[in-house]
């Protein structure tokens, strides 16, 4: 006998997007707590936010943990966490940011994944 299979949703189809403001508080990094990097074998991910601060105009604020994929139009993804947050402090307000809720375990790359990322970039590690 033989089971239906249930298909699971691809992660892309769960991304959220939203732009973000935070009036004159200085730089982004102030307001929201950017963690993980490739230094670490991590994704970057959002951490403690000054939720009384951002002001969301497109879609909706992201969580404590999402996954950082990319900032307007930009991929963070295997970027270090300095380089992630170079990339967002060149850009002005409001920025657009793609998220995603991380797996079942927090957002690590694999070891083989990371060492062929550090050989595309001259400033990893």
């Amino acid at each position: 006998m033989s089971r239906t299979l249930k298909k699971k949703k691809h992660w892309s189809s769960k991304v959220v997007e939203c732009a973000v403001s935070w009036g004159n508080l200085g730089d982004f990094g102030s307001v929201v707590e950017v963690l993980g990097g490739a230094e670490l074998g991590q994704f970057p991910y959002l951490g403690q936010m000054k939720l009384d601060v951002l002001v969301c105009h497109v879609g909706k604020l992201p969580y404590y943990g999402d996954v950082l994929l990319e900032v307007n139009g930009t991929p963070v993804s295997g970027l270090t966490n300095r380089d992630t947050l170079a990339v967002i402090r060149h850009f002005r307000e409001p920025i657009r940011l793609k998220t995603v809720k991380p797996g079942a375990s927090p957002a690590f790359f694999s070891k083989r994944f990371l060492l062929q990322l550090c050989h595309l970039s001259p400033t990893c590690l």
